[in-house]
C-alpha cells in the first residue's frame, strides 16, 4: 500500500493489479476490479475527509451499560 499517509490505497491496488505478475488470475481480476472502484469513491471520499479534519473514532463500548446510547433494548 501507499507509503505516505495521503491516501490513495485503492490506486495503489489498481496499480499492483495492472503490474504485479505474482497475482493470479483472478487476484488480478479483483485487484483491478476493488482498485478502480475504490479510486473512483473511496479514495476521493478518505482525501476529502482528511481535508476537512474529520476523524474516525472508534465505536468500543460495554454492551452491558443501559445508559449508553448504543443500548437501547434495556
Amino acid at each position: 500500500m501507499s507509503k505516505d499517509d495521503e491516501g490513495g490505497y485503492c490506486f495503489d491496488l489498481l496499480k499492483a493489479g495492472l503490474t504485479d505478475r505474482d497475482l493470479s488470475g483472478w487476484g488480478r481480476v479483483w485487484a483491478i476490479g476493488t482498485g478502480l472502484i475504490g479510486t473512483i469513491v473511496v479514495d476521493p471520499v478518505l482525501w476529502v475527509s482528511k481535508k476537512l479534519g474529520v476523524e474516525s473514532k472508534s465505536q468500543d463500548y460495554d454492551p452491558g451499560d443501559p445508559t449508553h446510547p448504543f443500548n437501547q433494548n434495556y
